[in-house]
């Protein structure tokens, strides 16, 4: 049973979502958007794979989030936390890939990215927007970050690293959120000693940005094992990034 309640039970999020009301980079979400997600969590290794592109494709596409996208969000949020739906999410075909719950981790965080503040204010530069013109998929998006924290920190003892550095950059994207600024001092020594650490440039990066940020003051130290080459653009979205081999779903 979820402790947690209907706001994150991933199964009653897909039954009273008003899917026909929602919208997709498709058009209507539904039924291809539930059915979609129902997938993540099936085991077959193609229908997963449809839905890990489908993620990137129809509810975040190029950047771009939908009003599907937002209890899309909160599903793939749910499932990651409902230990029910663990051993779903590692399923047998997976070994010695990067792992299903991780991409999922990576996807929520792109999200999280995708609506942050900095990227609002950016869009609305771009686009000339009104000051006070609300951003509402954004701010839906946001609201999400409260409930679904205790979730994603449950990755943060995951016996795979590259897991609990995914975890973490989710983390730090939610810890925006005013109503999750009391766990920044809790989060700072992961931060500093694994994500600082990481074999990834970006995600040292990252580190140094939310430190700073978080008023903890940090210097990137640069690592000559980056797995980013030198000459690599640095405006590459962020779910191209550590999403392991492009023989692996979703690509």
């Amino acid at each position: 049973m979820n402790m947690n309640g209907d706001n994150l039970n991933p199964y009653a999020i897909i039954d009273l979502t008003d899917w026909a009301n929602l919208e997709n980079a498709d058009g209507l979400a539904f039924p291809d958007t539930p059915a979609r997600l129902c997938d993540l969590a099936s085991g077959d290794f193609s229908a997963v794979t449809t839905s890990l592109n489908y993620l990137y494709s129809t509810l975040l596409n190029d950047g771009v989030v939908y009003s599907a996208t937002v209890p899309a969000f909160r599903y793939v949020a749910a499932l990651l936390g409902d230990w029910p739906s663990r051993a779903a999410l590692a399923p047998p075909w997976e070994e010695g890939k990067f792992p299903l719950r991780g991409k999922l981790l990576t996807w929520l965080a792109d999200v999280a990215f995708d609506v942050s503040v900095g990227q609002e204010q950016r869009i609305r530069e771009w686009g000339k927007y009104s000051p006070t013109e609300p951003f509402s998929n954004f701010m839906d998006i946001r609201s999400i970050y409260p409930e679904a924290f205790p979730g994603i920190s449950s990755y943060f003892n995951d016996p795979d690293l590259r897991v609990v550095e995914a975890a973490l950059v989710v983390a730090v994207r939610f810890l925006e959120s005013p109503a999750l600024a009391m766990h920044r001092g809790r989060l700072t020594p992961l931060v500093e000693n694994i994500l600082a650490q990481s074999s990834s440039e970006w995600h040292r990066s990252l580190a140094s940005e939310a430190l700073n940020a978080w008023g903890r003051g940090f210097t990137l130290i640069e690592s000559h094992s980056d797995l980013l080459s030198s000459g690599e653009c640095r405006g590459v979205h962020e779910s191209q990034k550590n999403r392991g081999s492009v023989d692996e779903p979703p690509f």
